[in-house]
């Protein structure tokens, strides 16, 4: 169940903005129709949204939203917010100024590659296309195990 979750979303790595900076495009803003939303709005919890539906469908456990503090709320109120990280976990990063998750992708390998959406080469939250990246965790990251509510 993991693997056709993270090929769904690698086959996404050519998504970019259009134009750059707009939280705009074809497929962004398939992305955040798929979560009720229309363009112009971070898009990173979109793309984890998209290509978990796309891989299973309704059997896609986590909300369809573009909130990665909506997808942390839920994740703690089913059991499945851990401290650690395993491949295939949604990862949730937390910023300490914004007092909340703002951040969200997928764990690809350990002990941080990752595949996310609305990031950009240098690793900003608010980027502009679908990357691969590595990332270090930090106090307060968390990360989804959503396989257990399957």
């Amino acid at each position: 169940m993991i693997e056709p979750v993270l090929s769904a979303g690698r086959a996404l790595r050519f998504v970019r903005e259009e134009p750059v900076g707009s939280n705009a495009g074809q497929a962004v803003e398939a992305f955040l129709k798929l979560t009720g939303l229309g363009k112009g709005y971070p898009w990173c919890a979109a793309f984890i949204a998209y290509a978990g539906y796309a891989a299973m469908g309704k059997d896609w456990p986590l909300p369809l939203t573009a909130s990665c503090a909506q997808l942390g709320e839920f994740a703690k109120g089913k059991g499945v917010l851990v401290d650690a990280p395993a491949v295939g976990d949604v990862f949730l990063l937390y910023y300490p100024k914004l007092k909340r998750f703002a951040h969200t992708g997928f764990v690809t390998a350990l002990p941080g590659s990752t595949l996310e959406g609305n990031t950009s080469g240098g690793g900003s939250r608010d980027g502009w296309g679908v990357f691969e990246r590595s990332r270090e965790w930090k106090l307060g990251d968390r990360f989804i195990r959503w396989r257990g509510l399957l």
